[in-house]
C-alpha cells in the first residue's frame, strides 16, 4: 500500500473531510392538515353566510346575494394572498413590528375622536377608509400584539421570567385596553389580553403571576360594569332574556332570539335555507349570530361539524407552534392560534347564552371583508411556519 496517501493514525486522506457548516433549514411542503381545515371552514362559512344573509340582504339592499358576492370576492382574494404569504419567510414581519404597533395606536385614537369614528348599535369601532370601506382598527391591533409581543419576548429572553421584564408587556396591554374602553369594545379587549398572556406564558412567564393579574382583571371588570350603563342591562338580559316581554324586546332581543333559533333546529335541523329566525327576528344573522342561523337549519349535527372543524384547525395551529423551528415561529403561531381559539369560543359562548352579548364575530363565517382578509393572512403565516418544521416532527404531528 502506498503510505504517502496515509496520514497519521492510518486513516485514508480522502475519508477525513471537514465537518459541514450548519445550514439554514430548508423549506418543506406546508402543513396539509391545516390547509384542509382552512379550506373546509371557508367553504362551509360561505354556504352558511349565503343562507343566513339572504333575507337581510333583500331587506336592506333589495339584493339577496349582496353579502355573499362581496364576501366571496374577499374569500378569493384572501385565499390567493394566503398562498402567497405562505411562501414568504415569517421573520420579515418582525421588521415592521414597531411602526405597525404605533400606527394601530394612532388608528385607535382616531376612532374615538368625534366625527371620525363610525358608530353602529351604540359602539364606535370603525373608520371609513377609501376603497376599503369600514375598517375596524382593533382587528389590526390583534396582529400588532402578536408580532410585537413575539419579537420582544424573544429579545428579552430570560427577563420575561421576572416581573420587571413583563411590565412593558402589561403596560402595552393596559394602553390598548384604555383606548378600547372608549369605543367600547369588550370582546376585543378580552381577545387582545388573551393573545398577549398566551405569548408571555409560552415565552416563560411564571404561572403564579396570574394571581395578581386575576385580581386586577376582576377589579377592572367590576369597575367596567359599574361605569358602563349598558353593561348592567346586558348582564340582566343575559341572565334571563325572557324575564319580561319588555326585557325580551329590549336588551334581551339578541340573546333570546339566538337561543330560539338554536333550539328550533333540534337534532337534524330544519334544512339548509329553511330557517325562520333569520327573517328579521334574529339580529345580525350574517354577522355575530350566523352560528345561530346555521344551528336552526342544520341542527345539532351541523353545529357539531362546525365545532369539530374549528377544533381541528386550532389543534393544527398549536401543533405547528409546538414544532416550529425557532422560538419566534413558536410564539407567532401561538398568538395566531390563541386569537382564533378565543374569538371562536367567545362567539359560540355568546350565541348559546353562556356569555353576555359582546359583539364577537365568528372567524371564516361572519360577514366582513377586511376581517376575512386578515384571517387568511394569519393563516398564510401559520402555513409558512409549518414549512420549516423538521420533517420527522412534521410526520409525527
Amino acid at each position: 500500500m502506498n503510505t504517502k496517501t496515509m496520514p497519521r493514525g492510518g486513516t485514508p486522506a480522502r475519508a477525513r473531510r471537514p465537518e459541514p457548516k450548519h445550514a439554514a433549514p430548508k423549506a418543506h411542503r406546508l402543513d396539509t392538515g391545516a390547509l384542509l381545515g382552512i379550506v373546509l371552514l371557508l367553504a362551509v362559512g360561505l354556504i352558511a353566510l349565503f343562507s343566513a344573509s339572504y333575507p337581510a340582504a333583500i331587506s336592506k339592499f333589495n339584493d339577496g346575494i349582496y353579502f355573499i358576492k362581496r364576501q366571496g370576492l374577499y374569500a378569493i382574494i384572501g385565499f390567493v394572498a394566503m398562498l402567497v404569504i405562505s411562501g414568504i419567510d415569517y421573520h420579515i414581519y418582525l421588521r415592521f413590528q414597531k411602526p405597525l404597533f404605533v400606527v394601530c395606536i394612532g388608528l385607535l385614537i382616531l376612532v374615538i375622536i368625534p366625527g371620525v369614528g363610525v358608530n353602529h348599535n351604540g359602539a364606535t369601532r370603525w373608520i371609513d377608509l377609501p376603497l376599503l370601506g369600514e375598517f375596524q382598527p382593533s382587528e389590526l391591533m390583534k396582529d400588532a400584539i402578536i408580532i410585537s409581543f413575539s419579537y420582544y419576548a424573544v429579545k428579552f429572553g430570560d427577563r420575561v421570567r421576572k416581573i420587571r421584564g413583563d411590565l412593558p408587556f402589561f403596560g402595552a396591554l393596559l394602553l390598548v385596553a384604555g383606548l378600547l374602553y372608549f369605543e367600547p369594545h369588550l370582546s376585543g379587549t378580552i381577545i387582545i389580553f388573551g393573545i398577549g398572556l398566551a405569548i408571555l406564558i409560552v415565552a416563560g412567564m411564571k404561572i403564579w403571576y396570574f394571581i395578581p393579574i386575576g385580581i386586577v382583571v376582576a377589579a377592572a371588570g367590576v369597575w367596567y360594569i359599574a361605569t358602563q350603563g349598558y353593561a348592567n342591562a346586558r348582564i340582566e338580559a343575559w341572565l334571563n332574556p325572557f324575564a319580561t316581554d319588555e326585557l325580551f324586546r329590549g336588551d334581551g332581543w339578541q340573546g333570546g332570539n339566538s337561543q330560539i333559533a338554536i333550539g328550533s333546529g333540534g337534532f337534524w335541523g330544519l334544512g339548509l335555507g329553511q330557517g325562520r329566525q333569520k327573517h328579521l327576528y334574529l339580529p345580525e344573522p350574517q354577522n355575530d349570530f350566523i352560528f345561530s342561523a346555521w344551528c336552526e337549519e342544520m341542527g345539532f349535527v351541523g353545529a357539531l361539524l362546525v365545532i369539530l372543524l374549528f377544533a381541528f384547525l386550532i389543534y393544527r395551529c398549536y401543533n405547528i407552534a409546538f414544532h416550529a423551528q425557532d422560538k419566534m415561529g413558536c410564539l407567532l403561531a401561538t398568538g395566531i392560534a390563541t386569537k382564533l381559539a378565543i374569538q371562536t369560543l367567545l362567539n359560540l359562548f355568546v350565541v348559546t347564552g353562556l356569555f353576555p352579548v359582546t359583539g364577537a364575530s365568528l372567524p371564516f363565517f361572519s360577514y366582513g371583508g377586511t376581517a376575512l382578509l386578515m384571517q387568511m393572512g394569519e393563516m398564510g403565516i401559520i402555513l409558512n411556519i409549518s414549512r420549516y418544521m423538521r420533517p420527522s416532527e412534521k410526520r409525527r404531528g
